[in-house]
């Protein structure tokens, strides 16, 4: 006789064979065998989720992720076998892979290209995920080989970018130019130093006559591509630039934003940095 504890061990079961994947609910179905009627007649209506639920995962959780993570990190582990490297994203691009650099930007993964090789890793040793060992070593060879160069962090514009990122505006205001006097105080606040409107390139700000700051509010399509093209300028004088969208209503422009600039200007030295408040 069919019961609920036999299909939250079946629903455990079918998870574990897609590697950690959540289920679709016709996958589970095919893989239990059990018929939508009998399921519904144990958890009653949404019995899906009800199952979900008491197997410990969140409902609808599928729905949230419309590429399952477990799905991404296979993927990407299959890609790094394949190209033998640790590949940049025009290699996944070029294969149609899901998501897209903004696809994975967005909830609930909130990730950047840089960060799966990480991820990788840890999903792949956390979860004991067979056949990947190949693409392990790629990851890893590629650390040691990244560690075995001159380090040229900088860590003056990483308390920078923490320091930005850590500032939340009083309130809304009319203009960029009353929020660039707010960001301004709270950064002299911390002892920085700063000039507005600077050098060839005019900088909306520059802090300790290093880094660029530049502020731009809720822009539409026009304003991005402008924007895209004064960074390209203020590289020139600046190779580390924080660009800082408050009020950003346009998600779409935004996100391809970010994902242009990480794609075309941060090569070499340069480093941009996309803040969105």
């Amino acid at each position: 006789m069919l019961t609920k504890d036999a299909c939250v061990q079946k629903y455990k079961e079918c998870k574990r064979s897609k590697n950690g994947g959540v289920p679709e609910y016709r996958e589970f179905l095919e893989y239990a065998g059990i018929g939508k009627r009998n399921l519904s007649r144990l958890f009653g209506t949404s019995a899906y989720s009800k199952l979900q639920d008491e197997a410990g995962d969140a409902p609808n959780r599928l729905q949230m992720e419309r590429t399952p993570f477990a799905t991404i990190m296979q993927r990407y582990g299959e890609l790094v076998m394949e190209v033998g490297v640790v590949p940049p994203y025009a290699e996944w691009d070029m294969r149609g892979l899901k998501p897209t650099e903004a696809g994975l930007r967005q909830k609930p993964h909130n990730m950047k290209w840089s960060d799966l090789p990480t991820r990788f890793v840890e999903w792949a040793t956390t979860n004991s995920v067979p056949g990947f060992e190949n693409a392990l070593e790629i990851i890893a060879k590629s650390g040691r080989a990244a560690a075995n160069k001159p380090n040229d962090s900088d860590s003056d514009f990483s308390r920078l970018i923490s320091d930005v990122r850590s500032w939340t505006p009083a309130r809304r205001r009319n203009s960029e130019a009353e929020y660039k006097i707010e960001l301004r105080k709270h950064l002299e606040s911390l002892d920085y130093k700063l000039n507005e409107e600077y050098g060839e390139s005019q900088f909306d700000l520059l802090v300790e006559k290093r880094y660029a700051i530049e502020l731009k509010k809720d822009p539409d399509l026009a304003e991005y591509d402008r924007l895209f093209g004064q960074l390209g300028r203020h590289l020139q004088h600046s190779q580390k630039v924080i660009v800082l969208i408050l009020e950003a209503t346009r998600k779409d422009k935004y996100d391809n934003f970010a994902v242009l600039v990480d794609r075309y200007l941060n090569v070499g030295q340069n480093l941009v940095d996309v803040i969105k408040r």
